[in-house]
């Protein structure tokens, strides 16, 4: 065989290679964008259900003012994401890990579509995440609320006791003994609350309601029991403020979980939750481009 035999056969054989690896890419799309279509079927059908939040109306949902049909709606969206929207991402994602192209320039481009696939399932886990913090936020503060409010029912029964003391002696020295405890309880507590009042991190804060504020509330109810009264009317007085000291307590125990909700709210901006909406809807653009590239080079 003469040299340029020799070179027409291996131009030939690089040829039939070539025809053969492109054959075979092109099979592998053909095969890929029929599997396909039953993953974008589930995606649309989660489309579809991101749809129905109405996350373009969102923002006036999470204003500062909280109404009962605010509530509801707010509760709504996160059962939603619950109950329909990851039951649907969970069976879209079963969908896309069953794909398994044959060549790798169809590998290549499905990549892109797994991780597109991944910018989706952080979106939805963010949004998921906020509207439970968010919802979590309004229970929290409506109980602070009661709280401060049955401080208040209980300041005003103390008040209204302590009015009806008389003016027998004993009563007069018990009331005295009892309004000395509560003063210097007042004042003690005033000075353990300025630490709340003060820059520090959170979860001191946290620490410091569990370990110190509480206990010292409860350390005041054990004094006032330990107060000895005969007279109904003070101990009418007494019942009030320990019904007072419970309510604190409830209350900081309730700001202790506040705290930790609202930290959380601050470090997941919602403005940027809900830009990424219309962004994950035009996310697997640069897919299809890539798709449609590898198509025209294998027809």
């Amino acid at each position: 065989m003469n040299k340029n035999n020799i070179f027409v056969y291996i131009i030939m054989s690089i040829s039939v290679i070539l025809a053969s690896c492109g054959n075979k890419v092109s099979a592998d799309i053909n095969d890929y964008n029929a599997q396909m279509q039953d993953v974008q079927s589930e995606e649309k059908k989660l489309v579809n259900e991101i749809d129905k939040l109405g996350l373009d109306k969102a923002d006036q949902l999470l204003g500062a003012e909280v109404t009962e049909e605010k509530k509801k709606k707010l509760k709504s969206i996160e059962q939603s994401i619950e109950k329909k929207i990851k039951p649907q991402l969970e069976t879209y994602e079963k969908k896309v890990k069953k794909i398994k192209p044959e060549t790798s320039e169809v590998q290549e481009v499905h990549n892109i579509y797994k991780q597109n696939l991944s910018k989706k399932k952080q979106f939805i886990k963010d949004l998921d995440q906020y509207m439970k913090l968010f919802n979590q936020s309004i229970v929290s503060n409506e109980k602070i609320l009661k709280y401060t409010e049955v401080f208040e029912k209980n300041k005003s029964l103390s008040e209204k006791y302590a009015g009806k003391v008389g003016n027998d002696q004993k009563a007069i020295k018990e009331f005295e003994a009892l309004n000395k405890v509560i003063r210097e309880n007042s004042d003690a507590l005033k000075e353990k609350l300025e630490y709340l009042s003060n820059d520090k991190p959170v979860k001191a804060k946290q620490q410091y309601i569990e370990k110190t504020l509480i206990p010292f509330i409860q350390s005041n109810v054990d004094k006032l029991n330990r107060t000895k009264i005969t007279d109904k009317n003070v101990t009418a007085v007494r019942q009030a403020t320990i019904e007072i000291y419970y309510s604190l307590i409830n209350y900081y125990k309730e700001r202790k979980v506040a705290m930790d909700v609202e930290a959380k709210l601050q470090n997941m901006p919602i403005q940027d939750i809900l830009q990424n909406t219309k962004y994950i809807q035009t996310i697997d653009e640069k897919y299809y481009e890539a798709l449609r590239k590898l198509e025209e080079q294998n027809k």
